[in-house]
């Protein structure tokens, strides 16, 4: 939710306030939370803490107003402030300290990739958040094709079947075939039998959901795509390690350039690259 005419020049005027060029910690707070609407009233007070701790409004040290001052400032109960700070908590956007109120940890540093659907949306430098999104694509492939590889080494006859399976199911058209998309490299995770390479695709798949969930215009789908798929299917089966690994590596080259192109064009959240404040 927008916060209120003149909100971002208020903001905006008090950097350079401190010696070290970070404004105090009550000057950053000198335009108030914007009132929410009834419906989903935690969801939007999360969202207004959450982007000005992305843009740079709120930094790593500051505090946010007590439960009371924000359910004033947002007109809503305590209840459903303590529920967005629970979320945010949650996200490692904050740390609530016994005496000391709510004070903004370092997402730079201490955030998780649960972040990433959000900070792509709602970062100010579009530049940072393409980077972002270079880095996430670049690992996914990392990860999935090694999985590949694993699977054509490990996999039994059972997994192949529902690998076959979820092969035939994806690539149908659909305003959400990546779900479908997403159940193939599940199930070709589960057949690499690594609990290790289970682990870190079920993190980056809730990313990736997030992700497609908010921008779905980054949602790519190569030309060839199920020859692709079946040749993978058939390396699997074949127990050809090497030529798994292969297949997936080049399918998402091809795949992570027409994204990035497409974001390069618009920025990852339709704005373009290098508008917005710039984190200092």
């Amino acid at each position: 939710m927008k916060a209120r005419t003149g909100e971002t020049k208020a903001a905006a005027g008090t950097r350079g306030a401190g010696d070290d060029g970070h404004p105090p910690a009550a000057d950053t707070l000198s335009s108030p939370f914007a009132p929410v609407h009834r419906a989903s009233v935690s969801r939007q007070v999360t969202e207004q803490i959450r982007r000005r701790i992305f843009q740079g409004t709120l930094r790593p040290g500051d505090r946010i107003p007590s439960e009371r001052e924000l359910s004033g400032q947002v007109g809503s109960n305590r209840n459903t402030v303590r529920e967005s700070i629970r979320t945010l908590e949650e996200l490692n956007l904050v740390h609530v300290r016994q005496g000391n109120g709510m004070v903004v940890r370092d997402f730079r540093r201490e955030g998780e990739l649960t972040l990433l659907p959000f900070f792509l949306a709602e970062g100010a430098d579009a530049a940072e958040a393409m980077q972002a999104l270079g880095d996430i694509l670049r690992l996914r492939r990392l990860v999935l094709a090694e999985a590949a590889a694993l699977a054509a080494e490990r996999a039994a006859p059972e997994d192949v079947a529902r690998l076959r399976a979820a092969a035939d199911a994806a690539g149908l058209p659909g305003a959400e075939a990546w779900r479908e998309d997403l159940d193939l490299f599940q199930a070709l995770v589960a057949a690499s039998r690594s609990l290790v390479a289970i682990w870190i695709f079920n993190t980056f798949a809730r990313a990736f959901t997030g992700v497609m969930e908010r921008l779905p215009g980054l949602w790519v789908q190569q030309p060839g795509r199920r020859e692709t798929v079946e040749r993978l299917v058939r390396a699997v089966e074949r127990h050809r390690p090497e030529e798994a690994r292969r297949v997936l590596d080049r399918y998402f080259e091809a795949v992570d350039r027409a994204v990035l192109g497409r974001g390069s064009a618009d920025g990852p959240a339709g704005r373009a690259p290098g508008t917005g404040a710039r984190r200092r």
